[in-house]
């Protein structure tokens, strides 16, 4: 089984080439963030550390006010890193071991800090997405409780996009619709190329 990560700083387009992969080729695909997202609802074991290590509250809570505390304290994204990180990973071995039990040829797992947190060895193959920071700023500005003020404290703790390049089989320039359908129909055909070799 092939194993491709893919990655890419916030509001590039992966999860909407994850749906390309997922739905145009039927690739089994792993979404870190939905992943998070639903460790926030549903584990309650983080949800109480959130509640009392990091907001100091007993309400709930939603993504942009953990984002805003944690960006703003080195201290606590680490504390909640060192929470959650471990609870996704398991969550990705869970997705990669369910494939390999129906025998897929190929999976996509979407690891935003694949390259921060050195997980290059994870994966056979990396995909890394990327805009224009122009573009990436309009998108991420359209998302709740974002700021220009978050937007540019999360995109100071990754790595820059040009390194990240060099490190990376392919790249996928996130400008429009049809351009990002094109290369990821282009990586597709040269993974399954690799699939059958």
């Amino acid at each position: 089984m092939i194993k491709v990560g893919l990655t890419g700083s916030i509001a590039v387009g992966k999860s909407f080439i994850l749906d390309i992969f997922k739905e145009k080729y039927f690739l089994p695909v792993f979404n870190s963030d939905n992943c998070v997202r639903s460790l926030y609802k549903e584990n309650s074991k983080l949800i109480n550390f959130i509640k009392k290590e990091i907001l100091y509250t007993e309400h709930n809570f939603n993504n942009s006010q953990i984002a805003r505390v944690v960006f703003s304290d080195k201290e606590k994204l680490m504390k909640l890193e060192g929470f959650i990180h471990p609870l996704v990973k398991q969550e990705r071995k869970k997705f990669i071991s369910e494939e390999m039990k129906k025998n897929s040829d190929i999976v996509i797992i979407e690891i935003p800090l694949l390259f921060e947190k050195k997980l290059e060895k994870e994966v056979d193959h990396i995909i890394l997405v990327r805009t224009s920071k122009d573009i990436q700023k309009q998108r991420v500005l359209k998302r709740n409780g974002m700021t220009e003020e978050l937007f540019n404290k999360i995109n100071k703790r990754q790595m820059a996009t040009e390194d990240k390049a060099k490190k990376s089989d392919y790249i996928i320039d996130s400008y429009d619709c049809d351009n990002v359908t094109k290369e990821v129909k282009e990586i597709y055909e040269d993974i399954v190329r690799k699939v059958n070799a």
